[in-house]
C-alpha cells in the first residue's frame, strides 16, 4: 500500500470529507488510482466557495457514476462543480435523477476528449461543456414519458408515506448499510422521479442518501 499524503497539511474538513467517501488522499507526487485524489486544494475551494454540502455532491457524483471509475482530479472536480451549480433546476426537481444521468454518460471517455484540449482551451471548462450538453439531452423527456409521469405521480408506495429517516446523528457503517437498504426498497416502490422529491419532503440529503445506497449494494 502506497504512503498516504506523508508531511502534506491536510485541512480537517477536506479530511473528513474524503473519509465519508472512503477517498484515499496521497501526496502531490502519485499519480492517483481509483477512489484516490491529490486534489485536496481543490476539494477545498469547493468547501469555501460553495458549501460543504455542494463538494459532498460533487463526490458522490464522482465517486458513484458508474461510468467515471472514481477518477477525482482537478478537472473533474471543476467540471462536476460547475455541473451541479448549472443544473441546479434539474437537481432542485430530482437530485436522485440528475444523479442518475451519470450513470449513462461515459464520464471516463469524455475525460479522455478533453484532454486532447490541453494546451488549446481549459480542460475543466471542455469537459463540463460535454456533460452539459449529454445531460440536458438524457434529462430530456418525450410529451407521452412526461404524461405517463403524471399519470403515476399519485401512486405513491404506502411504504414510504411518512417514513422517518435516522439522517440526524452520525450513523455506523452497519446502520447506514441498513438505511440504504431501505432507501433502495423505497426507490423501487416509487414511480420515475418520485424519489428525490421523496427524499426532500423527509429531509434527508442526497448526497447521504446515495452514499447509504452504495454501501447496501457493495455489502
Amino acid at each position: 500500500m502506497r504512503d498516504q499524503h506523508a508531511g502534506m497539511i491536510v485541512d480537517p474538513q477536506v479530511q473528513a470529507l474524503c473519509d465519508e467517501f472512503s477517498v484515499r488522499i496521497i501526496s502531490k507526487s502519485a499519480y492517483p488510482e481509483p477512489g484516490e485524489t491529490r486534489a485536496v486544494a481543490t476539494i477545498g475551494r469547493l468547501i469555501r466557495n460553495h458549501g460543504e454540502e455542494h463538494a459532498r455532491l460533487v463526490l458522490t457524483v464522482l465517486m458513484d457514476c458508474k461510468g467515471n471509475h472514481a477518477l477525482i482530479d482537478e478537472m473533474a472536480l471543476k467540471a462536476v462543480s460547475t455541473m451541479v451549480l448549472a443544473c441546479h433546476d434539474m437537481i432542485e426537481e430530482d437530485a436522485s435523477a440528475f444523479l442518475d444521468l451519470f450513470d449513462k454518460i461515459p464520464f471516463g471517455a469524455l475525460m479522455m476528449l478533453a484532454n486532447e484540449l490541453r494546451g488549446i482551451v481549459h480542460q475543466g471548462h471542455a469537459l463540463a461543456g460535454m456533460l452539459y450538453l449529454m445531460s440536458r439531452r438524457s434529462a430530456t423527456l418525450t410529451s407521452r414519458e412526461a404524461s405517463r409521469g403524471m399519470q403515476t405521480a399519485a401512486r405513491v408506495s404506502e411504504a414510504a408515506k411518512g417514513r422517518e429517516m435516522p439522517y440526524r446523528r452520525r450513523l455506523r457503517e452497519e446502520e447506514k448499510i441498513a438505511l440504504g437498504r431501505e432507501l433502495i426498497e423505497v426507490k423501487a416502490s416509487l414511480p420515475h422521479g418520485h424519489f428525490g422529491p421523496w427524499l426532500k419532503k423527509q429531509g434527508v440529503p442526497i448526497s447521504s442518501a446515495h452514499q447509504a445506497m452504495r454501501l447496501a449494494k457493495a455489502a
